[in-house]
């Protein structure tokens, strides 16, 4: 719905006039916005003087809102926070609920300028889409980078603390849980009597519908947003419909906003470990996760017994601490209680590189957030980038135990030989096994992968199938699938080289370089793309978002390749580069502008 009125105010709430409805009167430019507007609050007492749209705004809110009077009408005061000041709109007091698409875009430009208010903005973007959709309560449980823990990472709504009941759920476990495993929406109107919703006090007091939508990105899945109601008659297919439209776009600002604060981590404490300053690498770290989850004090302490603190934090020997063991761990916070910490609330957080705990870290909040767990899974996203540099270990065999080249074919070799299909016993667990690396971060439903192998049979017949086709897969590659239930899930050897997978890491690398060494890193990564990801199958649609996800990752690395190379001065590397990008794509005008220019 278009505004009544909007103005642009500058840090000082003087008012510029952007447009107006000539029933309001607001004429001129240049005067504060109090003076301007003149509003009053339903008691005709004047509200603009102590505006509470600018006050919550200067507190770090990305939005605040507030009903008033102006000149006899109710409207709505609608206030953003922009990069130099406020943008404040005007509605009827009963005006539409806002356009989801233009909130959610608001919240990524007001987090990429201000991280530090990641969670006051989550909780301020959940309160809008909770009363756009007419919801009771909102919560979003982000996933650890590993893919064990959902954790709740912000929650808007009524009734809190019965919402806090049970703030994390592992994999499968819980309505987050099942969600986040099957990557399919869940949503019942009968929550009280559905077993596998597990927080009880949601039930005593009576909510019915109940909506868990995942947060997908085109190669994993970042966390759960839900949304639920005490009204069982609510259309749940507007609601996903509306989370269906956002979802894909949320996901994407949560990783690309921790993301790059990893990398501008990443940047500082790489320039600390080249010039050997270890400590103070390991003190920017503390202070970039300090920054981000607002702790009192932060702790790592490493394997070895190496042990850095910014802040105070409570004592704790850490010496049996369930972190140790990979599980996310607390104390009076909803969390698994940590059975050697005692005291004050606090959060204690496995860090993991290449595969292992290499520390624990422990989060230490004075005045406990909302909700208490909400810094735990931002943390462990930070972090994620720059854990291997500041914990490096050594390779354990100069040869991997299994090597997978997927990029334009397939090839497979183990412990330095290589199979092919006739190795398998059967032709089908080699195609079972480009299935399971295609969705190597998830598990698959034993009844997907019947339905995707043997669509021509029935259903039981298919399953038995799959089942004689994960044996041989077994007897091929011991270890290599490990079964949850009804699902199936790869279990990679930690000494490791699947080309695709190389491929990225070596991509991000680059997205994080700059010149000569962006150029040597790009180089080296799409020396491996010989391809489309399993090439030798190209009409599998089991792997099409993953193969048009790494080719587009491809082309994107070509183009800039081909820019650096230019700047460099390695003018046929550029030619090269853009006729590579040609042929993956024969249409794509930089490259053919580029390529015409070079040629002359």
């Amino acid at each position: 719905m278009k505004p009544l009125a909007r103005l642009r105010l500058d840090p000082k709430g003087v008012a510029t006039v952007l447009e107006a409805d000539p029933s309001l009167d607001l004429e001129g430019n240049g005067l504060p916005c109090a003076l301007l507007v003149q509003g009053q609050d339903p008691f005709g007492r004047p509200l603009c003087p102590r505006c509470p749209v600018q006050r919550e705004l200067r507190r770090g809110a990305y939005r605040a809102s507030t009903p008033l009077l102006v000149k006899g009408r109710r409207l709505r005061c609608q206030g953003y926070r922009e990069a130099e000041g406020f943008l404040v709109e005007l509605y009827p007091e009963r005006a539409e609920p806002p356009d989801l698409l233009l909130e959610l875009s608001r919240l990524t430009q007001h987090l990429l300028r201000n991280p530090e208010g990641f969670p006051q903005a989550l909780e301020d973007f959940l309160r809008a889409l909770r009363l756009a959709l007419g919801m009771e309560a909102a919560e979003l449980f982000l996933i650890d980078p590993e893919g064990h823990h959902l954790i709740l990472t912000a929650y808007e709504g009524l009734h809190r603390e019965a919402f806090l009941e049970r703030p994390w759920f592992q994999l499968g476990e819980g309505y987050p849980g099942i969600v986040a495993l099957r990557r399919e929406p869940l949503v019942t109107h009968a929550l009280g009597e559905d077993p596998r919703y597990l927080r009880q006090k949601v039930k005593q007091l009576g909510y019915q519908t109940y909506v868990c939508c995942p947060l997908e990105l085109p190669h994993s899945l970042i966390g759960v947003l839900n949304l639920a109601s005490r009204d069982p008659r609510l259309d749940h297919e507007a609601l996903l419909d509306s989370l269906g439209r956002i979802g894909p776009l949320f996901a994407s600002t949560l990783y690309t906003l921790l993301t790059r604060l990893g990398e501008v981590g990443l940047e500082a404490i790489a320039q600390h470990l080249l010039r050997g300053e270890a400590s103070e690498a390991l003190l920017t770290f503390l202070q970039k996760v300090r920054r981000l989850t607002g702790a009192t004090g932060v702790q790592v302490v490493a394997r070895e017994g190496r042990r850095v603190a910014l802040g105070w934090v409570p004592p704790c020997t850490m010496k049996n601490c369930p972190a140790w063991r990979g599980e996310v761990a607390g104390l009076k916070n909803g969390l698994p209680d940590c059975p050697e910490a005692e005291g004050r609330p606090r959060i204690c957080l496995p860090l993991w590189a290449k595969g292992e705990v290499v520390a624990v870290q422990t989060l230490f909040h004075a005045r406990p957030p909302r909700p208490p767990t909400g810094p735990a899974a931002p943390a462990l996203w930070l972090e994620r980038l720059v854990l291997p540099l500041l914990f490096p270990k050594e390779e354990a065999r100069p040869i991997p135990e299994l090597e997978v080249y997927a990029l334009g074919g397939f090839r497979v070799r183990y412990r330095g030989r290589e199979l092919g299909p006739r190795d398998f016993g059967r032709r089908g667990a080699y195609q079972l096994l480009k299935l399971l690396l295609a969705h190597k971060d998830r598990a698959l439903y034993a009844e997907d992968l019947a339905e995707t192998l043997f669509p021509e049979l029935p259903p039981e017949k298919a399953r038995q199938e799959v089942y004689t086709l994960v044996y041989h897969l077994r007897k091929a590659l011991p270890g290599i699938v490990e079964r949850e239930g009804e699902y199936y899930r790869l279990r990679l050897p930690e000494d490791r080289f699947l080309d695709f997978e190389r491929f990225e890491a070596l991509m991000r690398k680059a997205d994080l370089e700059e010149g000569l060494a962006a150029f040597k890193t790009l180089r080296q990564a799409l020396e491996l793309y010989k391809g489309p990801l399993f090439g030798d199958d190209p009409y599998g649609e089991w792997a099409e978002a993953e193969r048009a996800y790494l080719q587009e990752r491809a082309l994107s690395g070509l183009l800039r390749l081909g820019e650096l190379a230019e700047a460099l001065g390695y003018l046929e590397v550029a030619k090269e580069a853009y006729a590579r990008a040609l042929k993956l794509e024969p249409f794509l005008e930089e490259a053919q502008r580029r390529l015409s220019f070079l040629k002359g």
